[in-house]
């Protein structure tokens, strides 16, 4: 652990506070994993959208010959680390009672050099969940490393999901050029509190023709069949 720990802690904070760049965010990850005793780190988290069929994204720095041991053997469908939740957001060390369900994934992580491990939940300010995990090869985890770890590890895992996620959303936005206006929002937010356009062009004083004109420049901007899922694609990509 760092020696001056809140010189270190507000450091990284503005750190990762002013990433611009997915690649920073991760090279400043890897610092720290060493930082706080681990060789190696991963960080994945669950996109909102879309909502039946949600994307996974991965990155760690593993070794490369695990990571594709671990993509071609579909590991990610049996990991328990793959299997925490926002339910419980305490973090897990690595053990045989852990991995009980996989003892094979777990047999072969320690092959690969990543016998100690913690894995710690984390979520941001929308609601989208991720894992935070570090990882070596040996010295086992103390009881006084573990509580010395899990602050900092709780507050580094929810500060690297709020970073990680809002970069990636960002990258998104711009690349599919999804942009509302203000009039577009405003009407958006009225539907998502259930309001129709009869109701919403009463308040706003415009008419009820209107309203549907910018609910369906909405629809198609979000690529979403009807009003109520351009809400719901609206919120989850923190556009209201």
């Amino acid at each position: 652990m760092p020696r001056v720990l809140h010189e270190w802690w507000n450091d990284l904070f503005f750190e990762l506070q002013s990433c611009e760049q997915i690649e920073n965010a991760f090279s400043t990850l890897s610092r720290v994993s060493h930082d706080l005793g681990f060789t190696y780190y991963a960080f994945g988290y669950v996109s909102r959208t879309p909502f039946c069929s949600r994307n996974i994204f991965i990155k760690s720095s593993y070794p490369e010959p695990w990571i594709s041991r671990y993509q071609e053997k579909r590991y990610l469908e049996v990991d328990p680390v793959a299997r925490l939740h926002s339910g419980d957001l305490t973090a897990v060390i690595w053990s045989d009672d852990f991995f009980v369900g996989a003892k094979h994934v777990w047999d072969e992580a320690k092959s690969a050099g990543l016998a100690i491990g913690i894995s710690q939940p984390c979520w941001d300010a929308r609601g989208q969940f991720g894992v935070l995990s570090l990882a070596r090869d040996d010295l086992a985890l103390s009881p006084d490393e573990i509580r010395a770890l899990r602050p900092f590890l709780a507050a580094l895992g929810h500060l690297s999901m709020s970073c990680i996620s809002t970069i990636c959303e960002r990258q998104k936005h711009t690349s599919t050029g999804i942009s509302l206006t203000r009039r577009e929002i405003e009407i958006l937010r009225w539907t998502a509190d259930g309001k129709s356009a009869k109701g919403i062009s009463n308040m706003l004083e415009i008419s009820a023709d209107t309203v549907n004109f910018h609910l369906k420049n909405c629809m198609r901007k979000l690529n979403a069949s009807s009003k109520t899922s351009a809400t719901a694609y609206a919120i989850a990509y923190g556009l209201l």
